[in-house]
Protein backbone atom coordinates (compact mmCIF):
# COMPACT_ATOMS: atom_id res chain seq x y z
CA UNK A 1 0.00 0.00 0.00
CA UNK A 2 1.67 3.49 0.99
CA UNK A 3 0.87 6.94 0.37
CA UNK A 4 3.56 10.04 -0.46
CA UNK A 5 2.80 13.61 -0.56
CA UNK A 6 5.18 16.63 -2.05
CA UNK A 7 5.16 19.71 -0.80
CA UNK A 8 6.91 23.60 -0.60
CA UNK A 9 7.14 25.73 2.02
CA UNK A 10 7.06 29.31 1.21
CA UNK A 11 10.46 29.59 1.58
CA UNK A 12 11.11 27.23 -1.39
CA UNK A 13 11.77 24.33 0.91
CA UNK A 14 10.63 20.70 -0.68
CA UNK A 15 9.32 17.65 1.41
CA UNK A 16 8.72 14.62 -0.47
CA UNK A 17 7.24 12.87 2.88
CA UNK A 18 5.54 8.60 2.65
CA UNK A 19 3.61 6.18 4.62
CA UNK A 20 5.23 2.64 4.73
CA UNK A 21 2.01 0.45 4.64
CA UNK A 22 2.96 -3.24 4.75
CA UNK A 23 1.85 -6.73 6.27
CA UNK A 24 5.35 -7.59 6.84
CA UNK A 25 7.54 -6.28 9.90
CA UNK A 26 9.63 -4.64 7.97
CA UNK A 27 11.92 -3.63 11.79
CA UNK A 28 13.78 -0.45 9.65
CA UNK A 29 15.83 2.18 10.85
CA UNK A 30 17.73 5.20 9.65
CA UNK A 31 20.29 4.64 7.37
CA UNK A 32 23.35 6.30 6.54
CA UNK A 33 24.86 4.86 3.18
CA UNK A 34 28.56 6.87 2.34
CA UNK A 35 30.06 7.32 -0.59
CA UNK A 36 31.82 4.50 -2.58
CA UNK A 37 29.52 2.30 -0.86
CA UNK A 38 29.79 -1.32 -2.77
CA UNK A 39 27.18 -3.94 -3.04
CA UNK A 40 26.36 -7.04 -5.16
CA UNK A 41 23.15 -7.14 -6.78
CA UNK A 42 20.72 -9.79 -7.02
CA UNK A 43 19.85 -9.42 -10.16
CA UNK A 44 22.92 -10.22 -11.99
CA UNK A 45 25.52 -10.71 -9.09
CA UNK A 46 27.28 -7.56 -10.16
CA UNK A 47 28.97 -5.17 -7.76
CA UNK A 48 27.80 -1.46 -8.11
CA UNK A 49 29.78 1.45 -5.87
CA UNK A 50 27.81 4.67 -5.06
CA UNK A 51 29.55 7.76 -5.37
CA UNK A 52 27.23 9.95 -3.60
CA UNK A 53 26.35 9.62 0.46
CA UNK A 54 22.94 9.44 1.02
CA UNK A 55 20.01 8.91 3.99
CA UNK A 56 16.68 6.73 4.04
CA UNK A 57 14.85 4.22 6.23
CA UNK A 58 16.06 0.57 5.39
CA UNK A 59 17.96 -2.50 6.59
CA UNK A 60 20.21 -5.12 5.38
CA UNK A 61 19.20 -7.66 2.62
CA UNK A 62 20.95 -9.71 2.68
CA UNK A 63 24.82 -9.34 2.55
CA UNK A 64 23.94 -5.55 1.44
CA UNK A 65 22.04 -2.36 3.07
CA UNK A 66 19.12 -1.31 0.84
CA UNK A 67 16.59 1.95 1.46
CA UNK A 68 12.69 2.08 0.82
CA UNK A 69 13.33 5.54 0.73
CA UNK A 70 15.77 8.42 0.99
CA UNK A 71 17.93 12.02 -0.01
CA UNK A 72 21.02 11.96 -1.50
CA UNK A 73 24.22 14.80 -1.09
CA UNK A 74 22.48 16.66 -3.99
CA UNK A 75 19.34 16.64 -3.11
CA UNK A 76 17.37 13.98 -4.77
CA UNK A 77 14.87 12.11 -2.84
CA UNK A 78 13.07 9.02 -4.08
CA UNK A 79 10.60 6.84 -2.49
CA UNK A 80 9.06 3.56 -3.80
CA UNK A 81 5.72 2.14 -2.70
CA UNK A 82 3.35 -1.16 -4.10
CA UNK A 83 2.03 -0.93 -8.10
CA UNK A 84 0.45 -4.40 -7.70
CA UNK A 85 -0.91 -6.14 -11.22
CA UNK A 86 0.76 -3.56 -13.01
CA UNK A 87 4.36 -3.56 -12.44
CA UNK A 88 5.99 -5.00 -15.48
CA UNK A 89 9.31 -6.74 -14.74
CA UNK A 90 11.92 -8.82 -17.06
CA UNK A 91 12.57 -12.56 -17.07
CA UNK A 92 15.35 -12.23 -18.84
CA UNK A 93 19.10 -10.26 -17.72
CA UNK A 94 20.53 -8.05 -21.06
CA UNK A 95 24.50 -8.04 -20.92
CA UNK A 96 24.13 -4.81 -22.53
CA UNK A 97 21.87 -2.91 -19.92
CA UNK A 98 22.35 -2.31 -16.29
CA UNK A 99 20.72 -5.12 -14.33
CA UNK A 100 18.98 -4.55 -11.47
CA UNK A 101 16.15 -6.36 -8.77
CA UNK A 102 13.30 -3.83 -8.30
CA UNK A 103 14.15 -3.50 -4.60
CA UNK A 104 17.82 -1.80 -5.55
CA UNK A 105 16.89 0.61 -7.77
CA UNK A 106 16.94 3.05 -5.32
CA UNK A 107 20.03 2.66 -3.52
CA UNK A 108 21.45 2.21 -7.21
CA UNK A 109 19.67 5.98 -8.30
CA UNK A 110 20.52 7.73 -4.65
CA UNK A 111 23.95 6.72 -5.15
CA UNK A 112 24.82 7.64 -9.01
CA UNK A 113 22.86 10.90 -9.62
CA UNK A 114 22.77 14.73 -8.42
CA UNK A 115 19.23 15.40 -9.97
CA UNK A 116 16.35 13.91 -11.55
CA UNK A 117 17.44 15.51 -15.08
CA UNK A 118 20.34 13.68 -14.39
CA UNK A 119 19.21 9.83 -14.08
CA UNK A 120 16.67 10.96 -17.05
CA UNK A 121 20.19 10.24 -19.30
CA UNK A 122 21.03 6.41 -18.03
CA UNK A 123 17.21 5.18 -16.92
CA UNK A 124 16.67 3.66 -19.94
CA UNK A 125 19.91 1.97 -19.82
CA UNK A 126 18.18 -0.34 -17.20
CA UNK A 127 16.82 -3.42 -16.98
CA UNK A 128 14.62 -4.42 -14.18
CA UNK A 129 15.03 -8.19 -13.39
CA UNK A 130 12.19 -10.16 -11.84
CA UNK A 131 13.71 -11.51 -8.37
CA UNK A 132 12.56 -11.72 -4.84
CA UNK A 133 13.51 -9.20 -2.78
CA UNK A 134 15.73 -11.28 0.69
CA UNK A 135 13.83 -10.94 3.70
CA UNK A 136 10.27 -11.11 2.28
CA UNK A 137 10.98 -13.68 -0.50
CA UNK A 138 8.98 -11.90 -2.91
CA UNK A 139 9.15 -10.16 -5.77
CA UNK A 140 8.43 -6.64 -4.95
CA UNK A 141 5.93 -4.63 -7.72
CA UNK A 142 7.21 -1.15 -7.39
CA UNK A 143 6.82 2.26 -8.76
CA UNK A 144 8.76 5.68 -7.54
CA UNK A 145 8.49 8.91 -6.61
CA UNK A 146 11.17 11.64 -7.74
CA UNK A 147 11.69 14.90 -6.41
CA UNK A 148 14.69 17.30 -6.45
CA UNK A 149 15.69 20.57 -5.29
CA UNK A 150 14.42 22.09 -8.69
CA UNK A 151 10.97 21.48 -6.96
CA UNK A 152 10.37 18.65 -9.84
CA UNK A 153 8.10 15.87 -9.20
CA UNK A 154 8.20 12.40 -11.40
CA UNK A 155 6.74 9.31 -11.49
CA UNK A 156 8.80 5.86 -12.81
CA UNK A 157 6.22 2.81 -13.15
CA UNK A 158 7.69 0.13 -14.73
CA UNK A 159 4.96 -1.07 -17.33
CA UNK A 160 6.94 -2.40 -20.39
CA UNK A 161 11.20 -2.89 -21.19
CA UNK A 162 11.92 0.30 -21.32
CA UNK A 163 11.55 2.89 -18.41
CA UNK A 164 10.75 6.11 -18.93
CA UNK A 165 9.77 9.18 -16.14
CA UNK A 166 6.56 11.10 -16.19
CA UNK A 167 5.68 14.34 -14.56
CA UNK A 168 3.34 13.98 -11.26
CA UNK A 169 1.34 17.87 -11.64
CA UNK A 170 -0.32 16.37 -8.87
CA UNK A 171 2.36 16.08 -5.90
CA UNK A 172 0.65 12.50 -5.04
CA UNK A 173 1.30 8.71 -4.67
CA UNK A 174 -0.52 5.60 -4.13
CA UNK A 175 -0.83 2.56 -5.45
CA UNK A 176 -2.72 0.75 -8.12
CA UNK A 177 -4.15 1.83 -10.82
CA UNK A 178 -1.48 4.16 -12.97
CA UNK A 179 -1.07 7.47 -11.71
CA UNK A 180 -3.16 8.85 -15.10
CA UNK A 181 -6.12 7.30 -13.72
CA UNK A 182 -5.88 8.39 -9.74
CA UNK A 183 -5.45 12.03 -11.82
CA UNK A 184 -8.51 11.59 -13.88
CA UNK A 185 -10.43 10.13 -10.51
CA UNK A 186 -10.31 13.54 -9.27
CA UNK A 187 -12.95 15.10 -11.28
CA UNK A 188 -15.64 13.09 -9.15
CA UNK A 189 -14.37 15.20 -6.39
CA UNK A 190 -14.95 18.71 -7.93
CA UNK A 191 -17.23 19.57 -5.00
CA UNK A 192 -15.32 18.73 -2.30
CA UNK A 193 -14.26 22.10 0.17
CA UNK A 194 -12.83 23.22 2.93
CA UNK A 195 -15.81 26.10 3.22
CA UNK A 196 -19.10 25.51 4.52
CA UNK A 197 -22.05 25.33 1.99
CA UNK A 198 -25.11 27.63 2.47
CA UNK A 199 -28.15 26.91 3.98
CA UNK A 200 -30.84 25.91 1.19
CA UNK A 201 -34.36 26.48 0.72
CA UNK A 202 -36.88 23.19 -0.03
CA UNK A 203 -40.26 25.22 -0.63
CA UNK A 204 -41.32 27.27 2.30
CA UNK A 205 -38.39 25.22 4.48
CA UNK A 206 -34.68 26.12 4.76
CA UNK A 207 -32.00 23.62 5.52
CA UNK A 208 -29.26 24.47 7.93
CA UNK A 209 -26.56 22.29 8.14
CA UNK A 210 -26.17 20.27 11.68
CA UNK A 211 -22.39 21.77 12.38
CA UNK A 212 -19.41 22.67 10.21
CA UNK A 213 -17.78 20.37 7.56
CA UNK A 214 -20.43 20.23 5.06
CA UNK A 215 -17.91 20.80 2.33
CA UNK A 216 -16.33 17.98 2.72
CA UNK A 217 -19.05 15.91 2.61
CA UNK A 218 -18.15 13.38 -0.03
CA UNK A 219 -14.63 12.94 0.60
CA UNK A 220 -13.47 9.29 0.86
CA UNK A 221 -13.36 7.60 3.95
CA UNK A 222 -11.76 4.26 3.20
CA UNK A 223 -7.97 3.13 2.65
CA UNK A 224 -8.25 1.82 -0.83
CA UNK A 225 -5.72 3.40 -3.34
CA UNK A 226 -8.24 5.85 -4.65
CA UNK A 227 -9.65 7.01 -1.44
CA UNK A 228 -6.13 7.34 0.03
CA UNK A 229 -4.95 9.19 -3.63
CA UNK A 230 -7.87 11.33 -2.88
CA UNK A 231 -7.71 12.35 0.46
CA UNK A 232 -4.33 12.90 0.37
CA UNK A 233 -4.55 15.48 -1.90
CA UNK A 234 -7.35 17.46 -0.79
CA UNK A 235 -5.88 17.78 2.56
CA UNK A 236 -2.26 19.00 0.53
CA UNK A 237 -4.27 21.34 -1.40
CA UNK A 238 -5.80 22.89 1.27
CA UNK A 239 -3.85 23.12 4.72
CA UNK A 240 -2.05 26.32 5.43
CA UNK A 241 0.97 26.43 3.58
CA UNK A 242 3.95 26.18 5.45
CA UNK A 243 6.51 28.90 6.03
CA UNK A 244 9.51 26.84 6.88
CA UNK A 245 11.06 23.27 6.99
CA UNK A 246 9.78 22.34 10.66
CA UNK A 247 6.29 23.61 9.42
CA UNK A 248 6.66 21.43 6.62
CA UNK A 249 7.21 18.50 8.52
CA UNK A 250 4.00 19.02 10.87
CA UNK A 251 2.31 19.67 7.80
CA UNK A 252 3.78 16.23 6.40
CA UNK A 253 2.58 14.41 10.06
CA UNK A 254 -1.26 15.92 9.43
CA UNK A 255 -1.43 15.17 6.25
CA UNK A 256 -0.35 11.66 6.17
CA UNK A 257 -2.40 10.97 9.41
CA UNK A 258 -5.53 11.06 6.99
CA UNK A 259 -4.02 7.69 5.12
CA UNK A 260 -2.40 6.41 8.36
CA UNK A 261 -3.96 2.78 8.47
CA UNK A 262 -3.54 1.30 12.78
CA UNK A 263 -3.12 -2.20 13.08
CA UNK A 264 -6.40 -4.29 12.57
CA UNK A 265 -8.65 -1.96 10.22
CA UNK A 266 -6.94 -3.70 6.81
CA UNK A 267 -6.99 -7.38 6.62
CA UNK A 268 -4.89 -8.85 4.02
CA UNK A 269 -6.83 -12.43 2.26
CA UNK A 270 -4.59 -14.12 4.24
CA UNK A 271 -5.26 -12.65 7.79
CA UNK A 272 -2.02 -10.02 8.11
CA UNK A 273 -2.51 -6.77 9.44
CA UNK A 274 -1.78 -4.24 6.59
CA UNK A 275 -0.56 -1.04 8.67
CA UNK A 276 1.52 2.34 8.93
CA UNK A 277 4.89 0.99 10.30
CA UNK A 278 6.06 4.49 10.03
CA UNK A 279 6.48 7.87 8.16
CA UNK A 280 9.66 9.04 6.56
CA UNK A 281 9.71 12.45 5.37
CA UNK A 282 12.57 14.07 3.29
CA UNK A 283 13.73 17.63 2.65
CA UNK A 284 15.45 18.24 -0.82
CA UNK A 285 17.49 20.75 0.39
CA UNK A 286 18.39 20.66 4.07
CA UNK A 287 19.36 16.65 2.96
CA UNK A 288 17.34 16.10 6.29
CA UNK A 289 15.41 12.87 6.94
CA UNK A 290 12.31 12.74 9.91
CA UNK A 291 11.62 9.56 10.88
CA UNK A 292 8.00 8.32 13.10
CA UNK A 293 7.35 4.96 13.92
CA UNK A 294 4.11 3.36 14.39
CA UNK A 295 5.29 2.59 18.34
CA UNK A 296 6.74 5.72 18.55
CA UNK A 297 4.86 9.21 17.49
CA UNK A 298 7.51 11.56 18.70
CA UNK A 299 10.03 12.63 15.10
CA UNK A 300 12.80 11.37 14.71
CA UNK A 301 15.51 13.75 12.95
CA UNK A 302 18.95 12.87 10.71
CA UNK A 303 21.24 15.72 8.68
CA UNK A 304 23.15 14.92 6.39
CA UNK A 305 25.90 16.47 7.88
CA UNK A 306 29.72 17.33 6.22
CA UNK A 307 31.06 14.68 9.35
CA UNK A 308 28.64 12.20 8.60
CA UNK A 309 29.30 12.60 4.42
CA UNK A 310 33.29 11.37 5.78
CA UNK A 311 31.93 8.22 6.88
CA UNK A 312 33.95 5.24 5.22
CA UNK A 313 31.08 2.68 6.63
CA UNK A 314 27.29 2.76 6.90
CA UNK A 315 25.78 3.93 9.56
CA UNK A 316 22.30 2.90 11.62
CA UNK A 317 20.34 4.97 13.68
CA UNK A 318 18.61 3.44 16.05
CA UNK A 319 15.35 4.97 16.37
CA UNK A 320 13.79 4.46 19.63
CA UNK A 321 10.25 2.33 18.66
CA UNK A 322 7.83 2.83 22.15
CA UNK A 323 6.27 5.70 22.93
CA UNK A 324 8.13 8.67 24.14
CA UNK A 325 6.23 10.62 26.50
CA UNK A 326 7.11 14.24 27.94
CA UNK A 327 5.54 13.19 31.45
CA UNK A 328 4.55 15.59 33.32
CA UNK A 329 4.28 14.39 36.77
CA UNK A 330 5.29 11.56 38.36
CA UNK A 331 2.27 9.30 38.97
CA UNK A 332 3.10 5.91 39.33
CA UNK A 333 1.62 3.73 36.23
CA UNK A 334 -1.30 1.57 35.88
CA UNK A 335 -0.79 -2.44 36.22
CA UNK A 336 -1.91 -2.77 32.24
CA UNK A 337 0.25 0.45 31.13
CA UNK A 338 2.88 -1.58 33.08
CA UNK A 339 1.99 -4.99 31.30
CA UNK A 340 2.10 -2.73 27.85
CA UNK A 341 5.86 -1.37 28.56
CA UNK A 342 7.26 -4.61 29.10
CA UNK A 343 5.52 -5.85 25.78
CA UNK A 344 7.11 -2.39 24.09
CA UNK A 345 10.27 -3.32 25.36
CA UNK A 346 10.48 -6.90 24.38
CA UNK A 347 10.07 -4.97 20.93
CA UNK A 348 12.68 -2.92 21.54
CA UNK A 349 15.03 -5.56 22.27
CA UNK A 350 14.13 -8.07 19.16
CA UNK A 351 14.67 -4.94 17.09
CA UNK A 352 18.41 -3.85 18.58
CA UNK A 353 19.40 -7.83 17.95
CA UNK A 354 18.09 -7.44 14.48
CA UNK A 355 20.14 -4.43 14.45
CA UNK A 356 23.84 -6.05 15.91
CA UNK A 357 23.14 -9.01 13.49
CA UNK A 358 23.24 -6.58 10.23
CA UNK A 359 26.06 -4.96 11.86
CA UNK A 360 28.51 -8.27 12.91
CA UNK A 361 27.47 -9.42 9.17
CA UNK A 362 28.58 -5.61 7.61
CA UNK A 363 31.82 -6.22 10.24
CA UNK A 364 32.56 -9.64 8.94
CA UNK A 365 32.18 -8.61 5.22
CA UNK A 366 34.78 -5.57 5.80
CA UNK A 367 36.93 -7.79 7.75
CA UNK A 368 37.08 -10.42 4.86
CA UNK A 369 37.79 -7.75 2.33
CA UNK A 370 40.16 -5.31 4.59
CA UNK A 371 37.77 -2.57 4.41
CA UNK A 372 38.07 -2.28 8.06
CA UNK A 373 38.82 0.87 9.27
CA UNK A 374 38.63 3.61 12.52
CA UNK A 375 34.82 3.57 11.52
CA UNK A 376 34.73 -0.10 13.19
CA UNK A 377 35.11 2.15 16.44
CA UNK A 378 31.95 4.24 15.67
CA UNK A 379 30.30 1.27 15.16
CA UNK A 380 31.04 -0.59 18.61
CA UNK A 381 30.74 2.85 20.42
CA UNK A 382 27.25 2.87 18.49
CA UNK A 383 25.94 -0.82 19.81
CA UNK A 384 26.99 0.02 23.49
CA UNK A 385 24.60 2.86 23.15
CA UNK A 386 21.88 0.23 21.48
CA UNK A 387 22.56 -2.23 24.52
CA UNK A 388 22.42 0.22 27.07
CA UNK A 389 19.03 1.72 25.13
CA UNK A 390 17.95 -2.05 25.69
CA UNK A 391 18.76 -1.91 29.30
CA UNK A 392 17.33 1.61 30.16
CA UNK A 393 13.92 0.12 28.96
CA UNK A 394 13.70 -2.80 30.76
Amino acid sequence: MCTSIFTTTKDNKHLLARTMDFSFPLNPNVLYLPREYEWTSEADKEKHQSKYGLLGAGRLLGTSYFVADGVNEHGLAIAELYLPNKAVYQKELNDEKINLAPHEFITWALGKFKSISDLKTELSKVNLFEVPAPLINTVTPLHWILTDTTGACMVIEPTGKMLHLKENPIGVMTNTPLLEWHIENLSNYLNVRPKQYDPVEFGDYTSHAFSQGTGTLGLPGGYTPPERFVRATFFKENIDQAAVEAEAVTNAVRILATVQIPKGIVVTSEDKEDYSQYLGMMCNESKTYYYTDYNNTRISKVALTDELLERKTPKVFVMKKTEDMNILNQESISPEEKISDIKQTGETGANILDILRQELVLGVKAAQDGSLNDDAHQTIDQTIEQLKMLKNNI
